[in-house]
């Protein structure tokens, strides 16, 4: 795993960095992930995912001091853990006669067509978020907004989308 990491920084300074802290830290990463997700299969995918979201955004990372930097990986991991956690809890096995009136997955334009609908206060954030995967300080630094206004409009509108796409059958509530 860790070649395939190391491939990813640019400098040798980098990779020096990154192969000590993955060293000291990786058997305290995956504790941490398995008390969250109390399955060892799980916390592995989960733990190996986070090292692939630190290299990946590994400007973020040795953007952060030194000595934040465990709490900084931290946070990845459980956001990953917490992704992984929700995934599992939406997983259902159905009946084999299971049939549900829906429109052609195959087909995302209704889906498209609302997403444009949205107001553009909310679109434009959504986009920025959830596409682009950016955090919402730098979100609120593009659109010179407050952090609390980016964070509240994020969460109306995910809201707002949420009930558009039940309305059109594209997302059904968990029971």
């Amino acid at each position: 795993m860790l070649p395939i990491l190391l491939a990813a920084l640019e400098t040798e300074e980098e990779k020096t960095f990154f192969t000590r802290f993955y060293h000291k830290y990786k058997t305290d990463f995956y504790r941490y992930a398995l008390s969250i997700l109390q399955n060892p299969h799980l916390a592995e995918e989960a733990v190996q995912e986070g090292w692939m979201k630190c290299v990946k955004n590994a400007g973020d990372f040795f953007a952060v001091e030194p000595q934040n930097r465990k709490a900084w990986m931290v946070i990845v991991l459980k956001r990953v853990c917490l992704t992984m956690l929700r995934k599992e809890s939406r997983a259902t096995n159905l009946a084999e006669d299971w049939d549900l009136a829906a429109p052609d997955p195959g087909d995302h334009r209704g889906i498209v067509d609302l997403i444009r609908a949205m107001p553009e206060r909310y679109r434009t954030i959504l986009e920025l978020k959830f596409v682009l995967e950016w955090p919402d300080k730098a979100i609120a630094r593009e659109l010179q907004l407050p952090v609390t206004t980016v964070s509240t409009r994020i969460s109306r509108g995910r809201k707002l989308l949420q009930e558009q796409l039940i309305k059109e059958g594209y997302w059904h509530e968990p029971k």
